[in-house]
């Protein structure tokens, strides 16, 4: 038995026709059955009834079309489980994540655990603009992405996963209150500029900010920025307020202060996996689950 008689008699069991198996393997027909005949011969059983009207599978033949499926099935994944398991001892997985986030306590647990069931695989975490990390996955210089880019996911060969709601936030220096001792609401700031970072889809970024902030009665001005680094800058200087998340660096600072918004982001995770590597699956699964018991 060979794994060229199992390809012959696998394609003429789909096909239910060995001159349709010959076209599909572009073979000749009579190579078809002599090969499922030899097989047929070493196995000790009939697996077609050949009939004038063509070949149907015996109560055998379908007995050894699952087996032989699932034979092919468990020695493809075999083979690519070793193959890993070699590249495994040079591999590393890139994670890209968003500017500004402080994300440690989700990260952490995940690389923990991921050394523990593969510790011959590191893992690299670099961060990008909003803007970026769609480039940074199509181009292979990261493996997966945790986003609030919704662009992102229409990446053709890309798989997605929402895994949160992520609050947005306004930030505001504390230098620069309107009225200390008050209690504010996003209106208080409609005088201020609205920093945002720029990019070539700035009509998408207004219109979100507009979004936000019209439940608060007003229009906010919008001033681009260009880049996380520098909206945070020109807030901490006074220079105008955000829209951010609940996830930005900022909120750690004493020199910021925020509002939480009645709107969310929707937090993705992006990957790429086209050879099915169960380390990938693994690091995202690992990836989502410690997103969503982080609060």
């Amino acid at each position: 038995m060979n794994d060229l008689q199992i390809e012959y008699f696998l394609a003429a069991a789909r096909n239910m026709s060995f001159s349709k198996a010959a076209q599909e393997l572009f073979v000749s027909q009579p190579a078809i059955s002599r090969q499922i005949l030899a097989l047929e011969q070493e196995l000790g059983c009939p697996l077609f009834e050949r009939l004038n009207r063509g070949i149907v599978l015996t109560a055998n033949g379908e007995m050894f079309y699952d087996f032989f499926e699932r034979y092919r099935t468990e020695l493809s994944d075999l083979k690519l489980r070793a193959k890993l398991s070699l590249e495994n001892k040079n591999r590393v997985i890139h994670l890209g994540v968003l500017n500004n986030w402080n994300i440690s306590g989700i990260i952490l647990p995940v690389l923990r655990e991921f050394a523990r069931q593969y510790p011959d695989i590191k893992v690299e975490v670099n961060s990008y603009e909003p803007r970026s990390s769609q480039e940074a996955l199509q181009s292979g210089k990261e493996d997966v992405i945790v986003t609030i880019e919704p662009k992102i996911l229409n990446i053709q060969g890309i798989m997605h996963a929402k895994v949160i709601d992520l609050p947005r936030v306004l930030i505001y220096s504390t230098a620069n209150l309107p009225d200390p001792g008050k209690k504010l609401t996003p209106y208080d700031f409609r005088e201020d500029e609205f920093l945002t970072v720029a990019g070539e889809d700035n009509d998408f970024v207004t219109d979100l900010i507009r979004s936000v902030c019209k439940p608060y009665g007003f229009t906010p001005k919008i001033q681009p920025v260009h880049s996380t680094d520098a909206m945070i800058m020109g807030v901490q200087c006074g220079l105008g307020v955000a829209v951010t998340d609940a996830w930005s660096r900022a909120l750690d600072n004493p020199g910021f202060a925020s509002l939480v918004l009645e709107s969310t982001h929707p937090l993705s995770v992006v990957w790429k996996n086209e050879e099915k590597d169960p380390a990938i699956d693994c690091f995202v699964e690992l990836l989502k689950t410690s997103i969503q018991q982080y609060r």
